[in-house]
């Protein structure tokens, strides 16, 4: 088994003193080993003050996630040399969630907003027996709606690479809207299916930015991302006055005009309330700083822009 070496670049934590900084660890290890194998290794040779959360090393327990050269994963699935750039590989705690020492993470916070979401089936008495003698059939095409969504192993890689939760800590997140689009798509559960979009939509539905990182750092291959724009659907159809109709028809009624979609009054527009104009509020201060002028805040129509309303008439009455 062949030996290499390189320089192991870790961003730990010092709760005593409040202080983040980096430690670098120069090693000579075999070639085979996983991120979490050449950490294990650090701790019991170089450092045993390091400290870091694993169990399984299996990538069932979800335990050992965290920030390897930029992208979240779960430590004992990677494989330590296909992470080297230049002689270096780099590891940090989740930068979502606030460390603890090292690389452990406060998850609390995240698993305050799952409960927010009631995370669980309410079953359904017409569908669902009350007694354990008779079983609660779910078809084969019902189960595949959400069958992905269920390997949620709640390792928090999703929540540690996201970009929405970076930009508003209020935002719920990635694997807490996966959950709900777990139960909206179950036939069992019993709660109303307005309900469950309300609590998506009270916990960030409309704030996902679909940058897709989620579904790059998720070691089940689960797109909370798609789930999300399917509870965005839901919503659209089940109301005719709610945050995803008029954002809808507000979004329609932009592009065909200009071609383009209003970014900066869409949120005033779709939220009909004061966090909706606080959001364009903060758009101007942002686009002023930028040096955009106000006259140039909303969209303007571009070049050609009446064959492009032909087109969108003619699909429409094709549909």
């Amino acid at each position: 088994m062949e030996k290499i070496k390189y320089t192991v670049k870790i961003k730990r934590y010092n709760p005593e003193e409040d202080r983040s900084y980096w430690q670098d660890f120069e090693v000579e290890v075999e070639d085979s080993l996983t991120v979490l194998e050449l950490l294990m290794h650090i701790k019991d040779k170089m450092d045993s003050t390091l400290t870091f959360r694993a169990f399984c090393r299996s990538a069932i327990c979800g335990s050992c996630a965290m920030v390897i050269n930029n992208r979240a994963g779960l430590a004992c699935k990677i494989q330590a040399k296909d992470k080297i750039k230049r002689g270096v590989i780099k590891i940090e705690p989740l930068k979502t969630l606030k460390p603890v020492r090292d690389l452990v993470v406060d998850q609390e916070p995240a698993f305050d907003k799952l409960k927010k979401i009631k995370p669980y089936l309410e079953a359904d008495p017409k569908i669902v027996p009350d007694n354990t003698k008779v079983e609660s059939l779910v078809l084969p095409e019902e189960f595949a709606r959400y069958d992905k969504q269920t390997d949620c192993i709640l390792c928090m890689a999703c929540y540690g690479q996201c970009n929405a939760i970076e930009g508003n800590p209020e935002y719920s997140g990635p694997f807490q809207l996966t959950k709900v689009f777990r139960f909206v798509m179950d036939t069992r559960d019993g709660m109303d299916i307005q309900e469950r979009i309300k609590l998506a939509e009270d916990n960030g539905i409309w704030d996902c930015v679909q940058c897709q990182m989620c579904f790059a750092a998720c070691p089940k291959g689960i797109a909370s991302c798609e789930d999300i724009l399917e509870l965005r659907r839901v919503a659209k159809d089940t109301g005719e006055d709610n945050v995803a109709t008029r954002r809808a028809k507000f979004w329609f009624e932009t592009v065909f005009a200009t071609g383009q979609i209003d970014k900066f009054n869409l949120p005033a527009v779709a939220l009909n309330d004061e966090k909706g104009e606080e959001i364009r509020n903060n758009l101007a201060k942002e686009f002023t700083q930028r040096g955009i002028s106000q006259e140039h805040f909303v969209p303007q129509p571009f070049e050609n822009i009446k064959d492009f309303q032909k087109f969108i008439k003619k699909v429409e009455k094709e549909l």
